[in-house]
């Protein structure tokens, strides 16, 4: 993506994540896939997380509309959880356009901080790094304690680097994350 198509992407990104408000029929649809453990970690994700997760789940439901080659339960949970690893984050929604910004147009200094917060006594703005950058990686160790599917756990972990995993569940959720 051009820089100038990435920048509108990012903003109406924004714009979205500004208004996102779970609705009653959004929690009806989680509550259908997630089960105690899984709703429990989903709902410690701010709330324009949880939209985005949504609507990411939702854009899967539409791409599998008739296929028979997909899992529709483990895709719709795939996409209601690939952002789990967030939960620790506590990341405000401006806090979370800082960091992409940074990722965006200083990535060197962005890796820097994020390896700074790798130790969890870390400062909490470096932690906050951390997680940001390897929230796939955290996510996909909550979901294996919870004893979740392989290949949920395996697109968890690498949903932002769909180059090393080629599989249709990957390439759902590659589709549907560009989703805001």
């Amino acid at each position: 993506m051009q820089l100038i198509d990435r920048f509108f992407y990012r903003f109406r990104q924004f714009l979205f994540a500004m208004s996102a408000t779970m609705n009653e029929t959004d929690w009806h649809f989680v509550k259908r896939y997630l089960n105690i453990e899984e709703l429990a970690l989903f709902q410690k994700l701010p709330d324009f997380e949880q939209k985005h997760s949504v609507t990411v789940a939702h854009k899967i439901e539409e791409l599998i509309h008739g296929r028979h080659d997909v899992d529709e339960r483990k895709a719709i949970k795939l996409g209601l959880l690939h952002d789990i690893g967030k939960i620790d984050g506590h990341l405000l929604l401006f806090q979370k356009s800082f960091l992409t910004i940074i990722r965006f147009f200083l990535h060197p200094l962005y890796d820097l901080l994020a390896y700074l917060g790798e130790d969890k006594k870390a400062r909490r703005i470096f932690r906050k790094f951390y997680i940001h950058k390897h929230h796939g990686a955290i996510g996909a160790e909550l979901l294996e304690k919870l004893g979740e599917d392989r290949e949920i756990v395996i697109c968890t972990r690498l949903h932002d680097f769909p180059e090393k995993c080629d599989n249709i569940y990957m390439e759902l959720l590659g589709k549907a994350d560009s989703t805001y």
